[in-house]
């Protein structure tokens, strides 16, 4: 295998997601998750390089006000087992929810801190 490129942490997270791909809802369960990705169960609409938007429920409709976490992605890699995707944009309140989850779920919730000091995302080679 490669050397790991990761430069987030990934913790394992596994809750019920809904990915939108060409305005179709698919219900999806986490396996694992990052603030630069997610990788998820599958399903046969999804394909490589497809634009995708991930909605997290936070809360049940039972709680009361429904509270979400909106990610706009990409999907980077699909079988039939699992799809990976790659978050390209999110709004703050976003952010902060998903931060959360990922330091909730992570053993060193330190490190996503300072994980957060230095750039995920290569800039655009010119």
């Amino acid at each position: 295998m490669g050397q790991d490129r990761r430069k987030r942490t990934r913790v394992d997270c596994k809750f019920g997601t809904i990915v939108t791909v060409d305005n179709q809802e698919v219900k999806v369960n986490s396996h694992n998750l990052s603030l630069k990705g997610m990788l998820c169960s599958t399903d046969s609409i999804f394909q490589a390089d497809q634009l995708c938007k991930v909605t997290f429920n936070l809360t049940q409709e039972s709680e009361g006000e429904l509270i979400q976490a909106t990610v706009h992605g990409r999907i980077i890699r699909t079988n039939p087992i699992e799809t990976a995707i790659e978050f390209t944009l999110m709004d703050a309140e976003s952010f902060f929810h998903l931060k959360n989850i990922v330091e909730s779920h992570s053993q060193e919730p330190e490190r996503i801190a300072r994980e957060l000091l230095t750039a995920a995302f290569l800039p655009p080679v010119k």
